[in-house]
C-alpha cells in the first residue's frame, strides 16, 4: 500500500486543505494613515522601494470560509513598487487559528503570528483590536459617517517575500517575490467614517514605530473573495538541494 502524500505536514493530517479557499460576507475595518516616509520604509523589505507615505491598519472577521475554520486577523498595508510592479506589502499580519497561520506563511510567505484578535459592530461603531504579549498593537475604530470619504492608495496585487530558514546554519534556503491577487472579488457594503487609531509601543511587534500617524479616515467592508494560488515573480536566491 503506497501511503498519500501532501505538500504541507504532518503528512498524514494536513494542518490546512488545498486551494481555492473561498471568503464570503467578510466584515473588514480599514483605517488609511499617512505617516513619515523614514518609518513607512524601515517596514518595507531592501527589494522593494517607496511608492506612497499613506498606508492601511486593517481588522477583519471571517466567520463563513470555505477551506479553512472561521478565524480574524488584523495588520498593516503598505504600497510597494517591485522593479516594474506596483501593489502593495503586508509588513504585520495577526490571526487567531493555527490554520490561518501556517497556510498564510508556508503558501505565500505573509509575516502572520497568532494573537487575541476583537471586532465589534454597535450602533454605527466599529472596533477592532489585535493583542499579542500583554500589548495592544493595534486598536482602531471607526464611526460611520458617509461625508467623511477617504481615497485609499493602491493596496493590490500583494507583494511577499516569502523566506525559508536554512537548518544547519544562519541564512535563507529560500528567498522569492510572490505576487498574490485575489479573484472572485466581490463589495456588498462600503461604508464611509470618521477613524481613531492607537497602540502601544512592544518590541516584539513594533507597529507604534510607524507614528506620529495623520489619521485620514476608514472605510467598513462586507465582501466576498476566492484566495488561490500566487506567482512566483522571481526566486531572488534558492539553496535548496
Amino acid at each position: 500500500m503506497i501511503k498519500p502524500e501532501y505538500t504541507v505536514l504532518p503528512e498524514y493530517a494536513p494542518l490546512y486543505p488545498p486551494l481555492p479557499y473561498h471568503y464570503k460576507n467578510y466584515h473588514k475595518i480599514s483605517v488609511y494613515c499617512r505617516g513619515n516616509r523614514d518609518a513607512i520604509e524601515k517596514f518595507l523589505p531592501s527589494k522593494f522601494e517607496f511608492v506612497s507615505d499613506t498606508f492601511e491598519i486593517f481588522v477583519l472577521k471571517n466567520d463563513q470560509i470555505e477551506g479553512l475554520d472561521p478565524y480574524s486577523e488584523g495588520g498593516i498595508v503598505i504600497p510597494c513598487k517591485y522593479k516594474d510592479r506596483v501593489g502593495a506589502y503586508m509588513a504585520f499580519e495577526y490571526v487567531d487559528t493555527d490554520d490561518a497561520l501556517c497556510a498564510g506563511r508556508e503558501i505565500w510567505g505573509y509575516p502572520k503570528k497568532l494573537a487575541e484578535v476583537t471586532y465589534t459592530e454597535k450602533d454605527g461603531q466599529i472596533h477592532g483590536k489585535i493583542t499579542r504579549k500583554g500589548k495592544t498593537i493595534i486598536d482602531i475604530s471607526l464611526t460611520l459617517d458617509e461625508k467623511a470619504r477617504v481615497n485609499p492608495p493602491n493596496l493590490f496585487p500583494r507583494l511577499q517575500i516569502k523566506r525559508m530558514p536554512k537548518a544547519d546554519q544562519y541564512g535563507t534556503d529560500m528567498d522569492q517575490v510572490i505576487l498574490n491577487e485575489f479573484e472572485d472579488s466581490i463589495i456588498h457594503t462600503k461604508q464611509y467614517g470618521n477613524a481613531t487609531v492607537n497602540w502601544e509601543h512592544s518590541t516584539f511587534d513594533p507597529l507604534a514605530e510607524l507614528g506620529p500617524i495623520e489619521v485620514l479616515g476608514g472605510v467598513f467592508v462586507i465582501g466576498d473573495f476566492t484566495l488561490t494560488y500566487g506567482k512566483v515573480i522571481e526566486h531572488v536566491m534558492e539553496q535548496v538541494k
